[in-house]
């Protein structure tokens, strides 16, 4: 983690510095996670393709895959939010802090738009709408979420390399 604060940084804090506290990113273990934790992307393939073959697409199939994903995210991110983030009382950069607090804060909005996906496909399993009714509205919130999924993992990978970059530099 870096400890030092640019001009802009300081003036940002209006002078204010040494008693500002904020978020930032271990990004040993936050990395650690990344790595070590394949299945979001595995099981977000897994629907793609069910989601691909409509015609022999079943209601009980699709809740259980949805279903994975949701209690994999809630794994996923509860990891990440008590080992790969944590909050400094020491000198640290607002702009990253500012970034690492958005991106955690993101965690919550992508859980809940799972969370929406698994109750639209229970709603055709347990016959409340038909899956022809709710399907395009799975298919459209499924690509959204894949979205949002794919360009936070982005802006936290961006970070940690910002973050790495900062303390051991780059090419001397």
């Amino acid at each position: 983690m870096s400890s030092w604060l640019t001009e802009q940084d300081f003036r940002d804090l209006r002078g204010d510095a040494a008693a500002w506290p904020g978020l930032t990113l271990n990004v040993a273990f936050l990395q650690d996670i990344k790595q070590d934790t394949e299945k979001p992307e595995e099981i977000i393939s897994e629907i793609k393709s069910l989601l691909t073959d409509r015609l022999a697409l079943k209601p009980a199939v699709l809740v259980n895959h949805l279903s994975r994903l949701r209690d994999e995210l809630e794994t996923y991110f509860a990891l990440e939010e008590f080992y790969g983030y944590f909050k400094s009382a020491k000198l640290i950069q607002p702009r990253v802090s500012n970034r690492a607090e958005c991106l955690q804060s993101q965690h919550e909005q992508i859980y809940l738009d799972v969370c929406e996906l698994v109750e639209l496909a229970e709603s055709a399993l347990y016959r409340e709408s038909s899956l022809e009714q709710a399907l395009p509205a799975i298919v459209a919130g499924f690509h959204s979420f894949v979205q949002n999924f794919n360009c936070h993992e982005q802006e936290e990978f961006d970070l940690m390399m910002q973050l790495c970059n900062q303390d051991i530099g780059v090419g001397d």
